[in-house]
């Protein structure tokens, strides 16, 4: 059976508004966070173009909608390279996608009609793979590196990448009529490629939001300031944390920060089940408790996640202390009856390598954990500015 055009625009319409609908409500009834938030916009985005396109299609006079469906197009792929930076703990930047999709839509009415179905599609494929690259990237850093359907979605983003370079090369060169362009990259190809890669997606980003509301039960669930498994929620970590630093670069104080992070959660949780994975959360943060100094900031920014800030007289405590942390896992079972215990993934920093600056310090906390857990997890790594370039 061989479809139409109109016929695989309508499939993929549908497709796009049956998965849009069904993230946005399992996102507003199960977690309604930011990153879901913008994962929403995406899909509402999507559903806009694939109705602009579909009215083209039927009132081809109607140009001008090319410039919402174009402008709507790049901001989909945009808002899902905002929400991924979201998911890994930074800001959104969503202002980049949606003025890009501004440029694309006067890029579009300016070129006016003459160009029919090809209006304003120098700005949109180029646009398409800017964000796609920037999304695939994004999905393969920090938190997201290590799950499995993040990669998924990332390894999504870098076919539509690639596929748009190529298809944005071709179009300048040779032109929309070509045999290359109409034979590989023309529009009944890209559909298809469209609806495959929207279901992919859409699965993935509806797993990743579903393990983060389960992870909801120790990873968000705060008991007034605090998260339910004893310090700091990470909200009100986050404020404490910046007014640490603020008042330590008044006083010219040493601020050190341990990060722990517990190793093979997810795999824990699929073995042993979500309780014995929670009961994990539990003895750890205990442990965190016990052995952190009694002035010490504690926070549980994530399932699994624990942030330590303390201030040192030298280098060589904030090591040591997660040294005691990295022994005392190894001497405290988490599971006593089968005597299994857990390992954590640690990353350290100093305001004296990397400045009073909180979102710099965040980074290279993070840039450290994971290092660690690269290495193979039940690591200490302590985080080295960059060597400075010499002219």
């Amino acid at each position: 059976m061989v479809l139409d055009q109109p016929t695989l625009l309508l499939v993929s319409g549908l497709v796009i508004i049956l998965c849009g609908i069904s993230f946005i409500l399992n996102t507003a009834m199960r977690r309604n966070d930011a990153s879901g938030r913008l994962w929403s916009i995406s899909f509402i985005a999507g559903m806009l173009t694939a109705l602009s396109f579909s009215v083209w299609g039927v009132a081809p006079h109607l140009w001008w909608v090319l410039m919402v469906g174009n402008a709507a197009y790049v901001i989909s792929i945009g808002a899902i390279w905002a929400g991924s930076r979201v998911f890994n703990g930074r800001r959104s930047h969503i202002w980049i996608p949606l003025a890009a999709g501004v440029v694309v839509a006067i890029l579009t009415g300016v070129e006016g009609p003459d160009s029919g179905v090809w209006t304003g599609s120098t700005g949109l494929f180029i646009g398409i793979a800017v964000f796609a690259g920037l999304g695939g990237a994004e999905t393969m850093r920090s938190r997201m590196r290590r799950n499995l359907n993040a990669r998924i979605l990332s390894f999504c983003l870098w076919i539509v990448c690639a596929y748009y370079v190529l298809r944005s090369s071709i179009f300048v060169t040779l032109g929309p009529d070509s045999n290359v362009f109409v034979t590989y990259f023309g529009s009944s190809n890209t559909t298809i490629l469209t609806i495959l890669l929207v279901l992919v997606g859409c699965i993935s980003m509806s797993i990743l939001q579903a393990e983060r509301s389960g992870a909801r039960a120790l990873g968000d669930v705060t008991v007034g300031v605090h998260s339910v498994v004893g310090v700091l929620s990470a909200a009100s970590f986050m404020q404490q944390w910046a007014d640490w630093v603020e008042r330590a670069s008044f006083h010219g104080d040493r601020l050190a920060m341990i990060s722990m992070d517990v190793d093979n959660l997810p795999q824990m949780n699929t073995a042993f089940g979500r309780t014995f994975g929670d009961a994990a959360i539990r003895s750890v943060a205990q442990i965190v408790r016990h052995y952190a100094p009694t002035t010490s900031l504690l926070g549980h920014t994530g399932a699994g996640r624990f942030v330590i800030v303390v201030v040192t007289s030298n280098a060589a405590d904030a090591e040591q202390l997660a040294i005691r942390l990295q022994t005392a896992l190894v001497d405290e079972p988490i599971d006593p009856q089968q005597s299994l215990r857990a390992t954590a993934s640690f990353g350290v920093v100093d305001t004296d390598a990397f400045g009073y600056s909180l979102p710099a310090l965040r980074r290279a906390l993070d840039d450290a954990t994971l290092t660690a857990r690269d290495e193979g997890g039940n690591r200490i790594v302590v985080g080295r500015p960059a060597p400075l370039a010499l002219d």
